[in-house]
């Protein structure tokens, strides 16, 4: 076991239960400063973003509670699933069941709060299917607290007929199939896709429905097809700029690496050239290993360009090296810059992201879930 994993642990759950496993996120603005122009309100959004100080203004209200969002939720769900903490599952697993959106008629999650980048705007009511498919891999969690299989076995169906019918998908032949990254946006996201296709295929798999099946398969079929030569994934299709950052690529080739053995081609040159372009985007010195924030090849989009590392960047390295590529040298020498880069050792929560000019000081829960569920897995492999 790494000594570091359990330090870290042990500070982040006590963290998380001093706050109520409650906080705000990174992509919050008040929402009396929000109007109906939207580049206003991505600049202010930016702004909000890149400073390292909390400057919201906000105090925990009068019921204990900042807005309530599914990104952070979920993530915390999967991370105390490996633990199989029961309580604390139930608790966040009745707070999920309140964030249902109601703009779907099967089961989709709400944002929570608007959402307000470049590439789109979304309302707090407006569906998340990211979060909800993330949702839905934590019910499919061999630890996934006390719910009875039928409920989530209807969650889980509700969830796929809402992917598949409602947020829809391209069909390109022989290529593929494409699934839609949100409600308003029409630009293909990779790394998202995958995730819903991969979903997909488990689902059916666990209950022998060959559609699901069928689907997630040509939709990782389709994310193959798009790799770069190089091994890389462009953030976004065309039109959208060329980008290619780190984690996302991590969300991918996690994707492919968990269904791999379900698909009717073999995946593995696009796995092996996905891996070597990976290692790419990482530094070692110093007894350290750290990850690069984008490919400096291609203009990053908006904030990216003021990161120097973003915590997902570091979780998702974890994950990937631990559960599906494991690479034990790798694993400790990120664990270590993990440590001393991201740990704060008196309060015991993790930096967001370290920017171009300085440390975020603001613990954004979801940021802390990341890493918590990253923790989580590294002690499941590694219990030595």
């Amino acid at each position: 076991m790494f000594p570091q994993v359990n330090e870290m642990l042990y500070g982040l759950e006590t963290w998380l239960k001093s706050q109520d496993y409650n906080y705000i996120e990174c992509n919050h603005v008040p929402e009396h400063l929000l109007g109906n122009n939207r580049k206003m309100n991505v600049l202010l959004r930016t702004f909000f973003r890149l400073c390292p100080y909390n400057l919201r203004n906000m105090k925990r209200p009068p019921n204990g509670l900042y807005p309530i969002t599914p990104q952070s939720n979920v993530a915390l769900l999967k991370a105390y699933a490996i633990s199989n903490n029961k309580e604390i599952i139930g608790k966040l697993y009745r707070r999920m069941l309140l964030l249902r959106s109601h703009k779907t008629k099967n089961f989709a999650l709400k944002q929570g709060i608007t959402i307000a980048i470049s590439l789109y705007e979304n309302s707090a009511d407006d569906p998340t299917p990211l979060n909800t498919v993330w949702f839905g891999q934590f019910l499919l969690e061999e630890h996934s607290g006390e719910i009875p299989e039928t409920e989530k076995k209807e969650l889980l169906y509700s969830i796929a007929t809402y992917l598949i019918e409602e947020l829809g998908y391209i069909d390109h032949k022989e290529q593929g199939v494409y699934f839609y990254y949100g409600p308003t946006l029409k630009k293909e996201v990779y790394n998202a896709s995958a995730i819903i296709s991969a979903f997909l295929i488990k689902l059916g798999v666990k209950y022998g429905n060959n559609t699901f099946v069928k689907l997630g398969q040509r939709g990782i079929q389709y994310v193959c097809h798009k790799q770069n030569e190089d091994g890389s994934w462009f953030y976004a299709g065309k039109p959208s700029r060329a980008t290619i950052d780190c984690f996302h690529q991590s969300y991918i080739l996690q994707a492919i690496c968990s269904v791999k053995q379900y698909l009717p081609f073999d995946a593995s040159v696009v796995i092996n050239k996905g891996i070597i372009y990976y290692k790419t985007l990482f530094i070692e010195g110093k007894g350290y290993i750290r990850p690069v924030r984008y490919d400096k090849r291609y203009t990053p989009y908006n904030t990216w360009l003021f990161v120097k590392v973003d915590g997902r960047d570091v979780a998702e390295a974890l994950v990937f090296f631990t559960k599906y590529v494991p690479d034990k040298e790798m694993v400790q020498k990120l664990l270590r810059y993990t440590y001393d880069k991201f740990y704060t050792k008196k309060k015991g929560y993790m930096v967001p992201e370290i920017f171009v000019y300085g440390k975020n000081r603001i613990p954004y829960i979801e940021f802390q879930a990341w890493f918590l569920y990253a923790f989580q897995i590294v002690k499941q492999y590694y219990n030595e």
